[in-house]
């Protein structure tokens, strides 16, 4: 049995919808949990973040807002790779695939990629500087990972351009 594309485009866009509805489920979550904490301190001790971060509410309100805040930029730059991906899927033809919006959609994941790495190399240096306080804060903000998944689609996306550039080169000699 031939797998069809339009299928499983269309279960990889459901597939993204739930990324997307997810995090900012999650994202939602976690400046609910903030601001209720901020109030109540004990709600910190509580949280399904699985992380040690209602110690860094004894530390000062600075630093668990700072460490709650990367968090959510880095789930929020998620969510916004995967709504760019649900774009992508609205917006592509599989006849004529190379076209400018797809590849402005797909240099927009990568920079939204760069940013997140950015941020959780931030993150990362801050985490560190915690646990040299005594603060138990272990997380592992994977900046590496978001620097290495930025380039690679940025070289596709530059891929893309120069398909694009080769298509319209075909279309100018029929």
């Amino acid at each position: 049995m031939k797998t069809n594309t339009s299928t499983i485009y269309t279960v990889l866009k459901i597939v993204f919808w739930i990324i997307l509805i997810g995090h900012l489920i999650q994202t939602g979550s976690i400046i609910i949990n903030y601001f209720i904490s901020v109030f109540n301190p004990n709600v910190s001790n509580n949280t399904f973040l699985g992380d040690s971060s209602s110690n860094l509410n004894e530390l000062g309100l600075r630093h668990y807002t700072s460490y709650l805040s990367f968090q959510i930029a880095i789930l929020l730059s998620k969510a916004y790779m995967a709504y760019l991906a649900i774009k992508i899927f609205d917006k592509i033809n599989l006849s004529n695939p190379f076209s400018e919006t797809v590849a402005n959609l797909i240099v927009k994941i990568s920079h939204s990629a760069l940013g997140a790495g950015i941020i959780a190399i931030i993150a990362q240096g801050h985490t560190q500087w915690l646990a040299k306080q005594g603060f138990d804060v272990v997380k592992e903000w994977n900046g590496g990972q978001f620097l290495f998944l930025a380039g690679i689609i940025f070289i596709i996306a530059q891929i893309f351009k120069r398909g694009i550039e080769l298509q319209q080169e075909n279309e100018l000699t029929i």
